[in-house]
């Protein structure tokens, strides 16, 4: 008898067990379904509080506080980037050649040529110059690689550095938004 009432309570045991693996196998579950939504959510620029919510929740993780702040009104999309670099490519390269200008590495006159006409390279060239630089950085753009972008327009002067900050702050919120959603799908995989 007593053989068997250790019997019944393994098996009750095991049923508990498998019961709680597979509740948590369900939350797991549910925790990667809101993540990939937040994932999404990053690409078109909404909102993903209540998401990231289910991903802590189900998840047993703490949201990460680049995601949380972006949560209620969306992260920087890629395309947002694509269409704000022409901008910021054009005031910088206007800033880092007034700088060069003052500093008697451009004559005035081809300064002044360059800060009016607002010309740039919109194919990739190779040199250090400037718009070479941005010409680089605007490829990397559009091919969705902010990384080599990032690096390239760290070797502007730093005029040109400046005029473009407010870009790379954009640029560098979504990259760290991606990357904290990298860390939390590594976190919700099973080993």
């Amino acid at each position: 008898l007593e053989a068997k009432l250790a019997e019944i309570a393994a098996a009750q045991a095991a049923a508990g067990q498998s019961e709680a693996e597979a509740l948590r196998a369900a939350e797991l579950a549910d925790a990667r379904a809101a993540l990939a939504r937040v994932v999404m959510a990053l690409d078109s620029g909404a909102g993903f509080d209540a998401d990231l919510a289910v991903v802590a929740d189900k998840g047993g993780v703490a949201a990460p506080d680049v995601l949380a702040a972006l949560a209620a009104d969306g992260a920087p999309t890629l395309s947002a980037l694509e269409d704000g670099f022409p901008v910021a490519a054009r005031l910088a390269l206007a800033e880092a050649t007034r700088a060069a200008a003052d500093a008697g590495e451009v004559g005035g006159f081809t300064a002044f040529l360059r800060t009016q006409l607002g010309a740039r390279s919109l194919e990739p060239r190779e040199g250090d110059d400037p718009d070479a630089v941005l010409s680089r950085a605007e490829a990397a753009v559009k091919a969705g690689h902010l990384d080599a972008a990032l690096a390239e327009i760290a070797a502007l002067p730093p005029a040109g550095q400046q005029a473009m900050a407010d870009w790379v702050a954009l640029a560098e919120t979504r990259r760290a938004a991606l990357a904290a959603t990298a860390d939390l799908s590594a976190q919700l995989t099973p080993n």
